[in-house]
């Protein structure tokens, strides 16, 4: 490495360490935040299905080597605030409520999530139009979409069935009206199975774009996933069609270059 890649190296570490790229994952109780967060970053926070998981609101630094740039490995940060589940006991909203207003300015941008399954907006409106004023450019991440009817999920190439899929557009379109209208820009509407790992590369695209423009590069160097992730999870396709899908998606995990960087 020559003495000006290793200065720019250290200095791009600096940056992280004095400001880590921030995003918020807000929603209620149940939704898959936790697990949302280990499969697009890497990390391994505690995820319960029956009770509350996260049980108090949390600013978490997480330290990531990312191999993102050809040839380098770089010392990366990446802070998420996460607070236990919206709506889950009303006594304990108020507290949630205030925290959000007091970090939620400080970061780059908010991922929404909802269960695909949960037809029952209200209490997510409600608490969007509450953070409104602090909310920064968003995302509405629609998880568990492995689990809505009619429970076909296609496990050959781990992705909804024909059936769910025409469903699943329609969910989209209903989050998209009636949660999007209340954020103050109008995001994106990404749907994703954390669980199998699909379309994340969308839901990750959509939080950079929104991620102020100069803070972007920091999203991309600490993607931890990758889409042969969700390829590995397909469990009978033929080789030819695992190649296939391999050129058609794996090019969106082509790694940067410094001197992309550099500009």
């Amino acid at each position: 490495m020559s003495a000006d890649l290793a200065r720019f190296k250290i200095g791009i570490e600096d940056e992280f360490r004095k400001a880590p790229p921030t995003i918020c994952v807000i929603g209620l109780s149940g939704v898959g935040k936790s697990s949302t967060i280990n499969a697009m970053f890497g990390t391994r926070k505690a995820v319960s299905g029956s009770t509350r998981g996260t049980h108090r609101f949390r600013a978490d630094t997480f330290d990531i080597e990312s191999g993102r740039v050809d040839g380098f490995k770089l010392a990366c940060q990446l802070r998420v605030i996460d607070a236990p589940g919206l709506g889950e006991d009303v006594d304990l909203d108020e507290g949630y409520l205030k925290n959000y207003r007091t970090h939620l300015p400080k970061c780059d941008v908010a991922l929404w999530v909802v269960a695909a399954r949960n037809r029952a907006l209200a209490l997510d409106q409600g608490y969007i139009k509450t953070l409104r004023k602090v909310l920064p450019h968003g995302v509405i991440g629609i998880n568990q979409v492995d689990l809505i009817e009619p429970l076909d999920w296609d496990d050959r190439v781990n992705m909804p069935s024909l059936t769910q899929d025409k469903v699943l557009k329609e969910i989209v379109v209903d989050r998209q009206e009636k949660l999007g209208r209340f954020f103050p820009n109008r995001p994106k509407t990404v749907a994703y199975s954390a669980r199998h790992y699909w379309n994340l590369q969308a839901l990750f695209s959509a939080l950079i774009e929104s991620a102020p423009p100069q803070r972007r590069w920091m999203f991309d160097l600490v993607k931890s996933f990758s889409t042969s992730d969700w390829l590995a999870g397909a469990k009978g396709l033929t080789d030819a069609q695992r190649r296939a899908l391999a050129e058609r998606y794996l090019s969106t995990d082509r790694g940067m270059t410094m001197d992309a960087l550099k500009r």
